[in-house]
C-alpha cells in the first residue's frame, strides 16, 4: 500500500509540474505577443512597456469579450497555433483545441 502512495504521489506531481510548465510557456507567449503589438502600435511609454501590453490586452478583451489576463493565455495559444508542428509532431490540432477551450469558440472569417 505505501508503494501505491508514492506512485501516486509522483504522478500527481509529475501532473502538477507539467500544467505549470504549459502555463508558464502559453503565458510567456501571450505576454511577448502583446509586447510586439504593444510595440508596432507605439503604444510604449517606458522600456519595459507594462502600460502599453495592459492596453493592448484591455482593447483584444473588449474586442473579444475577455478577460485581460485571459487574452495574454489566448494569445500565447494563437503563436503556438502559427508554429509548425516541432520534434516529430506533425499534427498538433487537438493540443492547440484543448488549450484554446478558455478561449471561447474561435473566431472565423
Amino acid at each position: 500500500m505505501k508503494i501505491f502512495i508514492k506512485i501516486t504521489i509522483a504522478l500527481l506531481l509529475v501532473i502538477a509540474l507539467s500544467a505549470f510548465g504549459v502555463w508558464y510557456r502559453t503565458s510567456s507567449l501571450g505576454h511577448e505577443a502583446l509586447l510586439d503589438i504593444a510595440t508596432q502600435a507605439n503604444l510604449c511609454k517606458t522600456e519595459a512597456c507594462t502600460e502599453g501590453i495592459e492596453e493592448a490586452a484591455s482593447y483584444l478583451a473588449e474586442e473579444f469579450g475577455l478577460s485581460p489576463r485571459l487574452v495574454e493565455w489566448c494569445v500565447g495559444v494563437d503563436t503556438l497555433a502559427e508554429r509548425g508542428g516541432g520534434k516529430g509532431l506533425t499534427n498538433r490540432s487537438w493540443w492547440i483545441n484543448l488549450l484554446y477551450r478558455p478561449c471561447g469558440e474561435p473566431v472565423v472569417e
